[in-house]
């Protein structure tokens, strides 16, 4: 017969953290928790940045030579920082493809140099036009006579059609 009273009292573990790794007798001390994302959680990643440069490519793009079409200062800005946006994220994930995502990071890598260019060229043309147009703004704005801006258009479309002159009718 063993008497119980002599020997030592089973050793309780530990209560441990939620979502911590188990202490097993072969390895008593916690593992050291990498903060390095795995290989299919780097190729996600990679696989987004590639996404998300090729959507702001596409946005650079299009938005460049739309503002040449329309005039707008803020649609070649948006470009602009499209493709700056995208450039800086295809130029972190271009070393870290290979096959055919490395020829796809660079076609898409083209496309923003692209996109940066005519949206560059576009929001300065755009600035010069402005500045250009600005004095005969103000002066038309100022004298209320917008015959230097619109042509025969503005005389027509400014005098009153009908008897009392109301807006309204």
């Amino acid at each position: 017969m063993t008497d119980h009273r002599d020997s030592k009292p089973e050793e309780t573990p530990e209560p441990q953290q939620l979502g911590a790794p188990e202490t097993t007798p072969e390895n008593p001390q916690r593992p050291e928790q990498s903060t390095e994302p795995s290989q299919d959680q780097r190729r996600a990643l990679i696989d987004a940045d590639l996404k998300s440069a090729r959507t702001l490519s596409t946005v650079a793009a299009i938005a460049g030579p739309v503002s040449f079409i329309i005039g707008g200062v803020m649609l070649s800005t948006v470009g602009l920082v499209c493709a700056i946006v995208g450039f800086v994220k295809i130029k972190h994930v271009i070393d870290d493809v290979d096959g055919r995502q490395k020829v796809y990071a660079a076609t898409v890598r083209q496309t923003l140099i692209w996109g940066l260019a005519i949206s560059a060229i576009a929001l300065i043309v755009n600035i010069v036009g402005i500045a250009l147009m600005m004095p005969v703004l103000m002066e038309a704005m100022q004298t209320g006579d917008f015959t230097s801006i619109l042509g025969e258009g503005a005389t027509i479309t400014a005098q009153p059609s009908g008897g009392s002159g109301n807006a309204w009718g």
